[in-house]
Formats: structure tokens, sequence, C-alpha cells
């Protein structure tokens, strides 16, 4: 039997037979065995000219990154540097890497169709498969592993807020914020019109919030030194728990925001078919009203 070894002084990789190994390999998915001593200075290798791909170098096929942290041994503490390089050359292909919900590691998408992954370090920590959405970044509920639901309350809309694009108009006072937010006293989806301050009044529960920090009642998070507007918040999930999970116009909400991701995602196909860089469908359609400063989904 061969066993793929990468020998780390000459940056290269041999096959050699099992019997002259003191210790035998991993076997990868792909079906071949590979020795993880010199795994993680590959890797390092990789990253370092800015690579986001591992293939097999006996069939050429693709390793998932989750499946790469295996073969290499790769210990949680060690994770870190490698995770931080990762992030930062993942912009171009950030369609296919999410972070676990539950260890925030690094898990690579490699069906572009199928909403439901595994993360392999919190199944083996919790001795049973854990599974998240792809969409909502919560664990999977649903028994049924190939569905577009993933059976947690409003997967859509939260998919939403974490997946929309960003304002890119400089001159506004909320450039850089995601085009949704979501009220953070009753958590209706509002958007910002994009003119004046980034303060915002939900037409849903009338409270004033800060498009930025999300501060309510026209407060602001501890201003950055030498910056005039707040810092921006993370992106939101939604709780479930406010008065927006029991708005009568939710169920139909959530049907018109999964037939827009349905739409982004066929977009994002056919655009990564002609190699193009994956762009971000308007939402203007959703507005239904617009004050001076904001404007509510409900």
């Amino acid at each position: 039997m061969e066993i793929i070894v990468y020998e780390t002084a000459w940056k290269r990789f041999q096959f050699v037979t099992a019997a002259s190994l003191e210790t035998g390999g991993h076997e990868a998915s792909c079906g071949h065995m590979v020795m993880s001593k010199g795994l993680k200075e590959w890797c390092k290798a990789l990253l370092d000219e800015g690579r986001l791909t591992f293939n097999c170098p006996k069939c050429a096929k693709e390793w998932p990154w989750q499946e790469v942290r295996q073969l290499s041994q790769l210990t949680q503490e060690e994770c870190g540097p490698y995770e931080e390089q990762l992030g930062r050359i993942m912009t171009q292909k950030a369609e296919s890497y999410r972070k676990c919900p539950d260890c925030s590691l690094y898990v690579q998408r490699m069906d572009m169709e199928k909403l439901c992954v595994q993360c392999p370090p919190c199944s083996k920590r919790s001795k049973k498969v854990f599974q998240f959405c792809w969409d909502c970044l919560r664990e999977w509920k649903n028994a049924d592993m190939q569905n577009d639901s993933c059976g947690n309350e409003s997967c859509s809309v939260t998919a939403l807020l974490l997946g929309c694009s960003t304002i890119e108009d400089m001159a506004s006072a909320v450039y850089g914020c995601p085009k949704v937010r979501a009220c953070p006293n009753c958590e209706a989806l509002a958007e910002h019109c994009m003119r004046g301050c980034p303060s915002v009044l939900c037409p849903n529960c009338r409270h004033l919030f800060c498009y930025r920090c999300l501060e309510l009642n026209g407060c602001h998070r501890e201003r950055q030194a030498g910056l005039i507007c707040c810092p921006i918040a993370e992106r939101q999930k939604l709780t479930g728990k406010k008065v927006y999970s029991k708005n009568a116009h939710l169920q139909d909400l959530d049907a018109f925001i999964r037939l827009h991701l349905l739409a982004e995602r066929d977009a994002i196909r056919q655009e990564r078919q002609r190699n193009i860089q994956p762009g971000s469908l308007h939402l203007q359609q959703l507005r239904n009203e617009q004050p001076n400063s904001s404007c509510v989904i409900s």
C-alpha cells in the first residue's frame, strides 16, 4: 500500500510503501493514505502563496479545510494562526467558507447546493454529529439533511441579515454597514435610506436606534479614536423572542426572502460559471415605506 508523505526539507510529496514506515497514515476522503507529519508545513506554504484549495497530490481531489485540519492533526491552539491567515485571503471565495457557530473554526462547503454542513471538531468533541445551517449559522434541526430548510424559525430572514451586501456609498453615514438590519428592540427588518444621520426610527415599534452600532434611544457605543461615527456592530441573528416573531406578515416575508435568496444563489452560480466575482441583488423592491432616514420591511 502506498502512503503519501510530505518531505519538508525538499518541499515535495513522496509516495512510499507502508513497509518502509514505522507508523501508518490516515485515510483521506479520496481513499488515499496520508502521513500527518509535514502536512502543517505544507498547509502554511499554500496559505503563504494565497491559496485556499488543498488537493490530494495523488488524485488531485480537493480536501476541505476541516479535513486538512484532521489529516495534519492541528490542535485547537495551533489552528489560530492558520485560521487568521485563511480569513485574510478568503475574501474572493467567501461563499465557500463559514465559521462554525459553535467552535468558530472555518468550515469549507464542498457541495454548493447543500445547506447542511458538518463540523468535524464539534462532532468529535460532543461525540455526536454536529451539523449547522450554512444560511442562518444555527444548529441543523431538520431530520432531512438534503432539505432547503434547517428547521430553525425564520432561517431565511437571519440568512438575509448575515448574507446581504454592505453599503458602498462612502458619502453615507452608514458606509460599510449591512444593507439590511433588524431593529434591536422588535427585530423588524429595516433599511437605511442612505441620507442623513445613522439614526433610524423603526416604524414598527417607534424606537430610535443607530444603524451603525445598534444602540437604542439615540445612544451610541464608544466612538473610536479619530473617528466621528461610532463603530459598526456585527451582523445580527434573530432571537425569535422579540415582537417581530409575532408579526402577522412574518410568514409572507419569510417566503419572499427565501425566493430572494434562491435568486441570489442562482446569480452566484451563473457568475461563477462565467468566472465573474459574484455580486449582490438590490433590495429596493423590499421597501414599502421610506421616512426621512429609514424604511422598514414589514
